[in-house]
């Protein structure tokens, strides 16, 4: 018989069987994943901040040599993706995150049951908002010096209540307990997870732990689509995205709230020899909180420095301020309400009612181009009488007016009384 490539040393002649090496988890492999993904996006973006068709905003400012400098433009860049990415990566976190709450505590405690042996061990708890987490780690010596002990078990509740009982129309909590009994896990981390399981007579942590997370788990989904919508409206209506960011904020500090007042009404505390077991909120929570202040923060700025500077804000997100203006063609006397609103008193003026005619003549040389910045009120109280969207087109010596909409609507209105 011929000898083949991968024959050498192989006496039966079949592939090698090597058997499962089992290792301890070292890091939360979901988490991970999110990291790397949005490592990756921020790579990427970062990346093409070299290239030379990034849009170039000019405008004219007290600092023009300086913030209208390309450098500027892609430090302003490189902030927008860099806190835009962050507030996802902690979104995303926060949501599947492991450590909600957490305990650590080092104890003696039996290590299986039936043979009467005592560990010194470590054991650490961390309940998500999907699962809880417990480890068990320790040196042993004497007749267990050949066992490795450093186990990582996770139990899931999601979402389902389930029936009464281990059977299979039961929780999926219960049933990974049963099988965990099966597979002859140690003594310490069953005695942790039957404080989820039982149901009753005043023990219904798992219950209340499941119905938290389910609540704040929706709470922080509906965060993750008003983020992305913030994100989108920072190009083209820089207030409306400052409202999606603000929201994001609000949800997320709700979800905070929803999970440590639904979580449960007894504090869990589980006893051991040594030492006892005492949950208290993790990173996860604490960077949920963080996250939602830090977007409410940011939408309020975002917010006020769009409405009293407007061209700033327009310069550091890179779009063209007269995106959030609206073009309309005055008569002169309307522009006399721009240019005479210092002026105006309380006084009520009588004058003689003129006769309202259907069709007017408006001398097209008598017209003026106005740019009035849009107002959210304006949608919902109607047009104003006085101001008429046109297509006429003003003389070429004329140049464009800045005004208020407010002012117009305010003199418009004393002038009909």
């Amino acid at each position: 018989m011929a000898m083949g490539w991968f024959d050498y040393g192989r006496i039966e002649g079949l592939p090698s069987q090597y058997p499962p090496h089992k290792t301890p988890v070292t890091v939360d492999v979901l988490e991970a994943g999110f990291i790397c993904a949005f490592l990756i996006l921020a790579i990427c973006c970062y990346v093409s901040l070299a290239t030379p068709r990034l849009k170039h905003v000019s405008f004219s400012t007290p600092f023009n040599c300086i913030i209208n400098h390309k450098l500027f433009q892609y430090g302003y860049l490189a902030i927008r993706v860099t806190l835009s990415l962050l507030i996802g990566l902690f979104i995303m976190l926060a949501n599947f995150g492991q450590e909600w709450e957490v305990s650590h505590i080092r104890t003696k405690t039996p290590y299986r049951v039936g043979t009467g042996h005592e560990i010194d061990a470590e054991i650490g708890v961390k309940i998500g908002l999907r699962s809880v987490n417990v480890t068990l780690k320790s040196e042993p010596d004497g007749p267990l010096a050949h066992e490795i002990i450093n186990y990582n078990e996770r139990f899931e509740w999601t979402w389902d209540q389930g029936n009464f009982g281990f059977g299979p129309f039961a929780g999926l909590l219960q049933r990974q307990f049963r099988a965990a009994q099966y597979r002859g896990v140690p003594l310490p981390i069953l005695w942790i997870i039957d404080y989820f399981v039982i149901d009753g007579e005043g023990y219904r942590f798992g219950r209340f732990y499941r119905t938290a997370g389910w609540y704040t788990h929706i709470l922080i989904w509906t965060a993750f689509p008003c983020w992305l919508l913030a994100v989108i409206l920072f190009r083209s209506v820089i207030r409306y995205g400052g409202y999606f960011l603000f929201l994001t904020g609000c949800l997320l500090i709700l979800a905070n709230i929803t999970w440590s007042v639904v979580r449960n009404p007894a504090d869990l505390v589980i006893p051991f020899e040594d030492a006892e077991i005492v949950m208290k909120y993790g990173f996860s929570y604490w960077l949920c909180l963080f996250t939602g202040l830090l977007c409410v923060a940011l939408s309020i700025t975002i917010i006020v420095i769009e409405a009293k500077w407007d061209t700033a804000i327009s310069i550091f997100f890179g779009i063209d301020p007269l995106t959030c203006l609206d073009e309309y063609i005055l008569t002169q006397s309307e522009l006399e309400l721009l240019r005479k609103k210092d002026s105006a008193t309380n006084d009520i003026q009588m004058n003689e009612m003129q006769p309202s005619t259907s069709k007017q003549h408006i001398d097209p040389n008598e017209l003026q181009t106005v740019f009035l910045k849009r107002k959210t009120s304006i949608h919902f109280t109607g047009a104003i009488q006085r101001i008429r969207k046109a297509s006429l087109r003003p003389r070429e010596d004329q140049q464009p007016l800045y005004g208020n909409m407010e002012t117009i609507k305010e003199e418009s209105r004393r002038r009909m009384v």
